[in-house]
């Protein structure tokens, strides 16, 4: 990875804190649950919406297929999105679903920063698995760390919080209803998600049986995971022994340029610009106005066509 990337990468996410965002998934999670009691408090009901419009009773493991963003201020992150990328929003209790044109791509939850700390914010990825439990005992037998779960959520499936070997976090779900069907992502859907490791083939050969990938192609330091010929994901190489281990989302947009103009006027951060290694114009690093880590990238069909 460009040294550049890497310095301004730790430098986005130098206020997380991996005890805040436990916390909050774990009242996610939790306050998620079927059968919740009468006794969780109307600020904690989180009301949870299926990751499919409408049941596919398809599962496609290895495939993201959700994103929710943990921010100290809703109301800031909801005037960045829109502002950027045009989302909408509508608030389910103290749970806020995510549109993009309509269609609904992910979640956004309001937490408290804790004493002392600089506000932050994370978006955390859902992973789909056939089936969640064997996906744990499996990730506890590679080193990984299971922070809370499994739990069933009404409308969203059983879920499970982790951390993988390396320490990178996401949620492992398998769906109720199914999966979302593969389309070709809209301008501002989420087009990847990437994991930032300084072991890479570490994290290929965890990663390769948790996803049930069958398949990868390298390119120059950066491997893409596949499944039955779908790009699923990327592994990036950072070759830094201190490097937190992460996993980074990307959002489709038909001009990376005018974007990180429109992320500066609502207040985000571009810490790589489009037009900086080891982008060739097509993607940027920024951070949104609450501190959230992502990419942009141009990109299209065709780029994700070819052989092995």
């Amino acid at each position: 990875m460009d040294k550049k990337l890497l310095d301004q990468a730790s430098k986005a996410v130098r206020g997380f804190s991996c005890k805040s965002v436990m916390l909050a998934l774990a009242v996610l999670l939790m306050s998620g649950c079927a059968g919740i009691g009468p006794s969780t408090p109307p600020s904690q009901d989180y009301r949870l919406t299926p990751v499919a419009q409408s049941p596919t009773n398809v599962h496609l493991p290895g495939k993201f297929v959700w994103h929710d963003l943990l921010t100290p201020d809703a109301d800031a992150a909801r005037d960045f999105y829109t502002g950027v990328f045009g989302w909408s929003f509508k608030k389910q209790g103290s749970y806020i679903v995510i549109s993009n044109k309509g269609k609904p791509i992910g979640g956004m939850i309001e937490v408290g920063a804790e004493e002392g700390k600089e506000r932050e914010a994370i978006w955390l990825a859902f992973m789909s698995v056939s089936d969640v439990d064997n996906a744990v005992a499996y990730l506890k037998s590679s080193g990984g760390v299971v922070h809370k779960g499994p739990v069933d959520m009404e409308h969203r499936g059983r879920g499970v919080l982790v951390s993988d070997p390396q320490g990178a976090q996401l949620l492992l779900l398998k769906a109720e209803g199914g999966d979302p069907l593969d389309e070709e992502p809209a301008f501002g859907d989420w087009l990847w998600n990437e994991i930032w490791s300084n072991v890479p083939q570490q994290s290929h050969d965890f990663y390769e049986v948790l996803g049930e990938y069958d398949s990868s192609l390298d390119t120059s330091g950066y491997r893409i995971l596949k499944k039955d010929g779908k790009w699923r994901a990327g592994i990036r190489s950072v070759f830094e022994d201190d490097f937190k281990v992460r996993w980074v989302p990307v959002i489709r947009v038909a001009d990376p340029e005018e974007t990180v103009k429109k992320v500066e006027q609502k207040g985000g951060a571009v810490w790589v610009r489009p037009d900086e290694p080891p982008s060739n114009g097509d993607t940027a690093l920024i951070s949104d106005s609450t501190g959230a880590l992502l990419m942009i990238q141009r990109w299209s069909v065709e780029s994700s066509e070819g052989g092995e």
